[in-house]
């Protein structure tokens, strides 16, 4: 991913770049000397592959121009020029773009990273956006150059983060989608995602609020002019540019490669997961249909047991399999795959927990959650009856909406007890001879809106079923 592909950034570097340069004034004032002058004219407003052989030719040569300890930059920074601070950092992004090698004789210079990290703070505010760029590719290519990580880059990968998680929790969509698309281009070797997950609390907090507003905001819609509309669009997904949303979707599905991390992930935010299933389900571009499958199937595969309970209870799974009518392997090989791969392992999961020993278990231990079987519909036509004439259930589920506190088990408790009634109409008496009725009625009152909703549902069973049996 090129940052200088950003909207944002090829607006800063059109307006800079359109700039008069004096270069003779700024040799007479020993800001540059003319040798500097005569490095950065031969390779300006030449076609890309004339600029190419002539910075490869001389690779160091044009990396101290711009890094080095008596340089371009360095210079502008101690006189405090931010004009010729803002040229420079734009050039070295063309640079960068245009000639790739360029990356690395700029990180053959003893500490690369030192000046650009500096200018992330404590200047004009083009200036840290401009660095933020240059510093992304110098990072990432450093990162994935070598499978030794330097103490130069373990010195200033967590700076930069730092930076970048400030600007993420900021206002701006564009200056947070620029921060989230370094984070892209940085996650791509464990000891990113190890060290950005290490700073999570400053780091993954902000991508997650971002998620939450987007599952849980004002929908899909057209924003019209909003300024803060993203990539030429102003489609926006709960209330979140599409194009911001997309890259968060993507650092998250990167995240998930690192095993701890997925298995950590939905424990941390315990709604992400359901947050996901709900972008999925109103996602209105395919590829943020594409990122969020393949990020839930990373999730399902690398930490199934964290998992895969949780997106068995988000009801996803008819979702999945509706869209898997819509998409062959033969147009869209890796999204059918992650669709596959999703889908038979929530069937599996499912077979495997909704069984009438798993619920016993769940019920005899009084610990009743939204477990799977409380809410399939198949389960309860299959073993209802079986429920019925085990006595010794019959009474712990009793038991349980009797003295409970826990207003899950309450309400687990009152949704199991409706559909028992619906299912099996000739058990009623049975239920009221223990004092469920009465029960379930009283709960009609509690404080807690679940355990209200499910007892009113229970108790529409005991009427609908009064003359039966």
């Amino acid at each position: 991913m090129s940052l200088t592909t950003s909207n944002v950034l090829a607006e800063l570097h059109t307006n800079i770049r359109t700039r008069p340069v004096p270069w003779e004034a700024y040799v007479r004032s020993n800001i540059v000397t003319d040798a500097d002058v005569k490095k950065i004219k031969a390779i300006d407003k030449v076609p890309r592959d004339k600029r190419a052989d002539i910075v490869n030719k001389d690779g160091q040569g044009y990396a101290r121009l711009v890094l080095g300890s008596d340089g371009v930059l360095q210079n502008s920074v101690t006189k405090s020029r931010g004009d010729i601070i803002q040229y420079m950092l734009m050039w070295t992004g063309d640079l960068l773009s245009d000639v790739p090698g360029f990356a690395h004789s700029l990180l053959a210079l003893p500490k690369p990273y030192d000046l650009l990290i500096s200018l992330l703070r404590g200047h004009d505010a083009p200036v840290p956006l401009l660095a933020s760029a240059v510093l992304t590719t110098l990072l990432s290519t450093a990162l994935t150059s070598s499978s030794k990580v330097g103490e130069d880059v373990k010195d200033a990968l967590p700076k930069f983060y730092h930076y970048l998680c400030g600007v993420s929790r900021g206002g701006d969509h564009h200056e947070q989608d620029l921060a989230i698309q370094s984070y892209v281009s940085l996650l791509r070797t464990s000891y990113a995602r190890t060290t950005f997950w290490y700073m999570r609390e400053e780091t993954a907090n902000p991508l997650y609020r971002i998620l939450h507003e987007a599952a849980h905001g004002s929908g899909s819609s057209n924003v019209g002019n909003d300024r803060n509309a993203l990539g030429g669009s102003n489609i926006v997904q709960g209330g979140v540019p599409l194009q911001l949303l997309y890259h968060v979707l993507l650092t998250v599905w990167e995240l998930t490669f690192e095993e701890s991390v997925a298995e950590d992930l939905n424990q941390r935010y315990d709604d992400l997961i359901p947050a996901i299933t709900d972008i999925l389900r109103s996602s209105i571009k395919e590829k943020i249909t594409r990122v969020c499958l393949a990020l839930l199937a990373n999730l399902a595969t690398k930490s199934p047991s964290t998992n895969l309970p949780a997106l068995l209870l988000t009801g996803i799974l008819p979702h999945l399999q509706t869209l898997s009518t819509r998409f062959n392997s033969d147009s869209d090989p890796d999204l059918t795959a992650d669709l596959s791969t999703l889908i038979a392992a929530l069937e599996a999961f499912e077979s495997e927990q909704t069984t009438l020993s798993s619920y016993k278990l769940e019920v005899m231990a009084t610990h009743l959650r939204w477990s799977p079987p409380h809410r399939n519909e198949a389960f309860w036509k299959k073993h209802a009856r079986e429920i019925l004439d085990d006595k010794e259930l019959v009474h712990a589920l009793a038991k349980a909406l009797a003295t409970s506190v826990d207003k899950t088990v309450l309400a687990v408790a009152a949704n199991d007890v409706g559909v028992l009634v619906r299912e099996v109409p000739y058990a009623r008496k049975r239920w009221e001879e223990l004092g469920v009725k009465a029960r379930v009625m009283e709960l009609m009152g509690d404080t807690d809106a679940e355990v209200r909703y499910e007892a009113l549902k229970a108790v529409q069973g005991f009427l609908q079923t009064a003359f039966s049996g």
